[in-house]
Parts: structure tokens; sequence; C-alpha cells
């Protein structure tokens, strides 16, 4: 019989690379326990002494064994294990802006190179799970809502603080030059990730006009063009990019 790794194990070899940090992550989604999934995200901690090994390579896609979708309230409870995952790396990524040097580099890129990895998971399976029916429950609408807003929100987080508070920490505290050379041409991997979002937003923009919500003891409804939060109608979406594409900008002009 085949003993199975416990969650302290998985969360310390997910934590020592990006490869092994994206091959966990997707045996855990292909393992296909919910329970433990939320678990293995909410334990989840990459210490600030571990870098990305290749910080300007190809950050990884998801795959079909990332999926194991089964249903609303099960993405929820993986949504709040991942959310707390990302909360707290974010949290590192603040640290970083107020203890600046080029040896912390490696760690915030590897940080906000997994933020991006994991945020299209994210919307790879809420895409999935949308596809599964053209009716949704109140309950199914309001976890989509949530997790399609979560998802663009925390990533805008991460930009904000990697490509704001701490790349102008760094930038003052590191010799130009010497901060360039380190980071390469980063800033490519972020345009490329704003369109990968932008994209996936047009998806599930597309899905939302063939859903159909049924509310309980009412007459079925269409979704209503917003998922929640801040981001609610063109015009908010609108801004939304905008602030991306600014951010990205910020960076790329710090570092070129």
């Amino acid at each position: 019989m085949t003993k199975v790794a416990t969650i302290a194990s998985l969360v310390r070899i997910a934590a020592r690379s990006e490869p092994e940090f994206v091959q966990i992550v997707e045996d855990v989604f292909a393992a296909g326990d919910v329970e433990r999934t939320a678990e293995f995200f909410d334990r989840l901690n990459v210490p600030r002494s571990t870098g990305a090994e290749e910080l300007g390579g190809k950050i990884a896609e998801p795959t079909p064994d990332m999926l194991g979708v089964t249903n609303f309230l099960d993405e929820r409870l993986i949504g709040h294990g991942v959310q707390r995952y990302l909360d707290r790396h974010e949290r590192k990524l603040k640290w970083h802006a107020g203890h600046p040097s080029i040896e912390g580099t490696e760690n915030v890129l590897l940080l906000f190179r997994e933020a991006m990895f994991i945020t299209h998971v994210r919307l790879y399976r809420l895409q999935a799970l949308l596809d599964q029916t053209d009716e949704l429950t109140v309950t199914d609408w309001a976890i989509a809502r949530e997790a399609m807003n979560r998802s663009y929100l925390s990533f805008r987080n991460f930009l904000n603080l990697a490509a704001g508070d701490w790349i102008d920490a760094v930038n003052a505290a590191v010799p130009r030059d010497e901060l360039a050379e380190k980071i390469g041409a980063f800033y490519e991997l972020i345009d490329n990730h704003i369109r990968v979002l932008e994209d996936a937003r047009g998806r599930l923009e597309d899905r939302r006009l063939q859903i159909t919500v049924l509310p309980e003891g009412f007459p079925p409804v269409k979704p209503p063009n917003y998922f929640g939060g801040d981001l609610l109608g063109r015009g908010p979406w609108k801004q939304f990019w905008n602030n991306l594409n600014a951010k990205a900008h910020h960076f790329r002009e710090n570092v070129g």
C-alpha cells in the first residue's frame, strides 16, 4: 500500500523551489481531496530565504490535472485556503518593501511568479466549474463571484506591491544597473500575465451570458454583469486594467 505524504511534507517540498511548487500543486489538485487541498494551501509557506532559479523563465500554466472540479461549495473551501496562502505571502512583499536589498530580489520575484501562477489556476478552475452547468443556484453564483473577484483583486495587490512600494524602495537602495541586471526582462512576464487575465475575463464574461440563476421561489434570472466587490461594470473594469498597465509600466521604467 502506497504511503500518503503528509501535508507537512508536501508544504516543505513545495517551498524549496518553483518547479517543486508547481509539481506539488498539480499533485495536490489531481488527488481530488478537497479538505486536504484547502489545508495544503492554508499551511503553504515559502520562506524569505527562497529565491527563483530562473527569474525570467516562462511561468507555468494550469494543466487538466489541476482541475478535479467537483462543486461550488468545495471550490469555496479550497478558495479560502488559497486566499490565506496569497494573503500571507503578500505580507512578505510588504516586508521586502520595508527591507529592500539586492539579496531579497529573488524572493520577491519568486513570490510574484507563484502568485501569477496560482491566479491563473484559480481562474482556470472557475471557468471549468461554470462550464459544468447552465443553471446555477444563488449560492453557486455568489461563490463564483467571490472566486473571480478575489482572484483579480489579489493579483492587483501583488502587482501594486511588487511594481510600486517594493520597486521604488529597492531602486532607491540598490544601484540601478545592478538591479536591472538582476531583474532582466521580468516586466515582460508581468505584461503577458495581464493579457492572460484579460483573456480569462473575456471567457468568463462570455460564459456569464449563457448562464441562468435560479432564485428559490422566484423566476429564473440572468446573472448581473458584474461579479461583486469593486469590479462592478465596464467603467470599474476599465479602471482596473488601466491600473494594472500603469503599474506594469512603472515597473518597466524602474529597471529599463
